[in-house]
């Protein structure tokens, strides 16, 4: 794979395809340095009881009273995403630290959990518990044994009980409708379940009628909240089983999203959720043998990752941001890794670093190789 990417992206640098001077120094070294970067950001953000502060506002010099349950999961999830990639044993504890502030935030709904803005029921998500539990997995791949088993199988049964009769998933106990981020957040999810324990009895039915549901009804009616999520799920699909109905859904949905509906690449708005999305499918279009279409979407998202790197903090105490204006302040060596939530915004959120991290550690498979992480 290294050799094809590698030349896939010279030849984007000599048309021209690749903007922003951060383009040609994305090797392994940088985007290693730029990914733990940001994950050490988190690290830096996160609390004794294992949640991060959530956002900063730069002009009003401090962390904004907001939350979002399923966001706070979501950088858990990415944080054990780098400790697994990198091996770093310092990640270790932090990583495992989320994972017991969403046991912590968790309801007993049934005979399962779920993760919850309040400890209560009415106040459980599924995506929150979607992306907990994939902390929990990559926690237990990157240490080599289950981390918390039983959380993983609460959660995966409260997942269960939020299953429309459709297949697509609720977001909240009793909503009659499927909410596309949690159908595609749940989707990913049981992807890495299945990969790590495929016998678990409660898996198999509750991924059998997702897949039937979400294989159909987003190549009908495409969905931006969906797309990186469902594509990240039908990649891992696709590697865990060989099976090519996953390679033909990935290059049915991504040629329309690419062509079509994938958000502008530009500076305005941190794009880094829809690169992931990219990431994910380039990979497997190439494994695959689909090189064209692995060509032309992995130009979309190294184009869009080179101008999300511009987003990125890196301790200098002055920003730019927006035509012709500065920021000039020393508590911004203190957010050194963090990522903007746009160009002309002075704010970081914890999901902005959070996928942007992502597609960096996606962007890094790509590239192969063997990791000049230091332990």
């Amino acid at each position: 794979m290294l050799g094809t990417f590698r030349w896939i992206w010279f030849l984007a640098l000599a048309l021209g395809l690749v903007a922003g001077a951060s383009a040609a120094q994305l090797d392994r070294a940088e985007v290693e340095r730029r990914a733990e970067a940001a994950a050490r950001y988190l690290v830096a953000v996160e609390a004794a009881d294992g949640r991060f502060l959530y956002e900063f506002d730069f002009l009003a010099s401090r962390f904004l009273p907001d939350d979002n349950i399923v966001r706070q999961a979501g950088a858990g999830f990415v944080l054990n995403q780098f400790l697994a990639a990198s091996g770093k044993p310092s990640f270790t504890e932090p990583g495992g630290r989320a994972i017991g502030y969403y046991a912590a935030q968790s309801a007993r709904h049934g005979d399962g959990l779920l993760v919850s803005e309040d400890r209560t029921v009415a106040g459980g998500r599924a995506g929150a518990t979607a992306l907990a539990m994939l902390a929990e997995l990559f926690q237990s791949r990157a240490i080599g044994k289950d981390f918390r088993p039983d959380l993983r199988l609460g959660w995966l049964r409260g997942l269960a009980a939020l299953q429309l009769p459709t297949g697509g998933i609720a977001q909240n106990v009793g909503d009659v409708e499927e909410d596309s981020y949690a159908t595609g957040e749940t989707w990913l999810a049981l992807a890495h379940y299945a990969d790590l324990d495929a016998n678990q009895p409660t898996l198999a039915p509750l991924l059998d009628r997702l897949e039937t549901r979400v294989m159909v009804k987003y190549l009908e009616k495409p969905d931006n909240q969906f797309a990186h999520w469902g594509l990240m799920a039908a990649a891992q699909r696709l590697r865990t089983t060989g099976d090519t109905r996953y390679l033909d859904f990935i290059a049915a949905f991504v040629t329309d999203f690419v062509r079509n509906r994938m958000p502008a690449n530009d500076m305005r708005g941190n794009r880094c959720a829809a690169l992931e999305g990219l990431m994910a499918a380039a990979g497997a279009l190439e494994d695959h043998g689909r090189q064209a279409l692995a060509a032309e979407v992995l130009d979309k998202a190294v184009t869009g990752l080179a101008l999300a790197l511009d987003l990125q903090l890196t301790g200098s105490p002055r920003i730019d941001y927006g035509p012709d204006r500065s920021y000039a302040d020393p508590k911004l060596a203190n957010f050194a890794g963090a990522f903007l939530n746009g160009a002309y915004t002075l704010r970081t959120r914890i999901d902005s670093t959070q996928h942007c991290l992502s597609a960096l550690l996606l962007y890094r498979n790509l590239l192969g190789g063997e990791s000049l992480w230091k332990m």
